[in-house]
């Protein structure tokens, strides 16, 4: 669909040309021969009759090509959409404990964005999963790994619940919350140190 719309603000110019043409076409097919003849223009339209049908037959055809690459882009959007949401539910129901210890970094650290590790293991695999996304399109290179800014896929959201994220059900303990800080990757670790 975005494709779509860049394609309309490109050639913009184009489309406003075609429908002019169109209309104009089409409006000098429909005048009755008494119109044309009154402006002289009925000898012309008699003698260019076949182009002035082709103009519009062609016309047409541009706004039902722009109408069916629409209806086909939006289809495969939905249809990614649709897939993209399979993907990040799969995901959420089978997720590992270093997996649920990435997500429950953005709760410890109260953050929206956090810069994580590209080579680790849970990291990239909630990235291919879309349950984790790039965020603001930046990326940051810190030492001999490279770190990536991300942040929870608004779409994944409503699906991380507490026990999608291995929280304890009801008021936790303090053995629990022991367990869980023990839990936390060990990049997570290295902020609170550096912080």
């Amino acid at each position: 669909m975005h494709e779509l719309k860049q394609y309309i603000q490109n050639y913009k110019q184009i489309n406003i040309a075609t429908t002019w043409l169109l209309l104009a076409a089409a409006l000098v097919l429909l005048l009755p021969t008494t119109a044309l003849s009154v402006s002289g223009l009925e000898l012309w339209v008699t003698e260019y009759r076949g182009y002035i049908s082709i103009i519009v037959i062609s016309g047409i055809a541009y706004f039902i090509a722009l109408l069916l690459v629409q209806a086909g882009q939006s289809v495969l959007e939905k249809q990614s959409e649709t897939d993209m949401m399979k993907k990040i539910t799969k995901m959420v129901k089978i997720m590992n404990t270093s997996e649920q210890a990435v997500i429950r970094e953005f709760i410890f650290q109260k953050k929206d964005i956090i810069s994580l590790p590209l080579e680790v293991a849970s990291v990239a695999n909630l990235i291919e999963h879309c349950i984790l996304v790039p965020a603001l399109n930046s990326q940051e290179i810190i030492g001999t790994g490279s770190k990536i800014k991300l942040c929870i896929n608004i779409k994944a959201r409503a699906l991380l619940d507490h026990k999608a994220l291995g929280f304890p059900a009801g008021k936790m303990t303090e053995q629990q919350a022991q367990t869980l800080k023990a839990a936390r990757p060990s990049f997570a670790k290295e902020f609170y140190v550096r912080h």
